[in-house]
């Protein structure tokens, strides 16, 4: 029985942590967004590796999940109105994120703040003022806030 309850134990977290990144990745799919995952990417080069393949067979990523074995590492919205970003914690690992799509007035950019690994968020076609675009970058100021329609500062 000891030795059951460390099997369980030990399981637990990475359990827990694949089912909260896969609540995030369920809620940027009813968005009909667009995740990309970190076994692609290569922080070495910044380049992405898209043939690059899981080191385990495809049989145990179908049982078990693909957020058992990888993170996501960027997320595009670009499909519907973004009118909340709390979901977006669930995906703890984040580096990137891309919204191409009309935000709704006043969104609460605060839920990426407890993003811990990101490094960049796009904001294009939003319709965000300068002023708005301003107050991201001081909420985030780890992280390249870009906008195509506002200058870099």
């Amino acid at each position: 029985m000891l030795l059951t309850a460390v099997i369980a134990v030990l399981l637990a977290m990475p359990i827990r942590q694949a089912l909260t990144q896969k609540r995030g990745r369920d809620w940027v799919v009813s968005q009909n967004g667009h995740v990309s995952f970190s076994y692609k990417y290569n922080s070495t080069t910044r380049q992405w590796v898209h043939e690059a393949t899981l080191p385990y067979p495809r049989w145990l990523i179908d049982a078990m999940g693909i957020d058992f074995f990888t993170s996501v590492d960027t997320v595009v919205l670009d499909n519907k109105e973004v009118v909340d970003l709390s979901p977006l914690v669930d995906l703890h690992n984040l580096r990137c994120l891309g919204i191409y799509i009309e935000i709704k007035q006043g969104l609460d950019f605060s839920p990426l703040s407890e993003l811990p690994h990101l490094q960049s968020l796009h904001l294009d076609y939003t319709g965000i003022s300068s002023d708005e675009l301003e107050r991201v970058r001081a909420l985030l100021p780890y992280v390249r806030v870009q906008s195509a329609g506002h200058p870099d500062s």
